[in-house]
């Protein structure tokens, strides 16, 4: 595989990003909500390249000393390769000072992105009692600090 290259994302990538979120989860955000994102200044999202590919994006916002990590996702053909990781050290890298502690939520069955996010630094700190729809399931909580 080809060097992966994390960059800020752009309005440009907005139908690449859907499509990998449509691909990836059962609710996926529109093109609007991205494009909203990418337009808000406390919001970071990033684009992973694999050679001239987008295979994996994130976008998360941040307030105060708290970010919120809404969204990772990877193209199927590239998970397990490294692009996970690196959104998730690039994420960490472009917020503030300021912010001390990331937060997400992940499903309860998505045991791999939850060996992911404990790779990197996460702990589990609760339990949404069916939080998701579509199907139905608990959210794991999960927290990273930072400094």
């Amino acid at each position: 595989m080809s060097e992966i290259i994390v960059k800020k994302a752009e309005q440009c990538h907005v139908p690449q990003i859907t499509e990998i979120e449509r691909n990836s989860i059962p609710q996926p955000w529109s093109e609007a909500a991205f494009a909203a994102a990418l337009a808000d200044e406390k919001a970071v999202t990033l684009a992973a390249f694999c050679g001239d590919v987008l295979c994996g994006f994130i976008t998360g916002v941040y307030l105060l000393d708290t970010a919120d990590i809404y969204s990772v996702a990877v193209s199927e053909e590239y998970r397990g390769k490294g692009v996970g990781k690196r959104l998730l050290e690039e994420f960490f890298a472009a917020l503030p000072n300021e912010v001390q502690a990331v937060n997400l939520e992940v499903r309860e069955s998505n045991i791999p992105a939850i060996k992911l996010y404990e790779k990197t630094g996460f702990e589990r700190v609760g339990l949404r009692k069916n939080f998701y729809q579509d199907p139905r399931e608990n959210a794991v909580l999960m927290t990273k600090t930072l400094r």
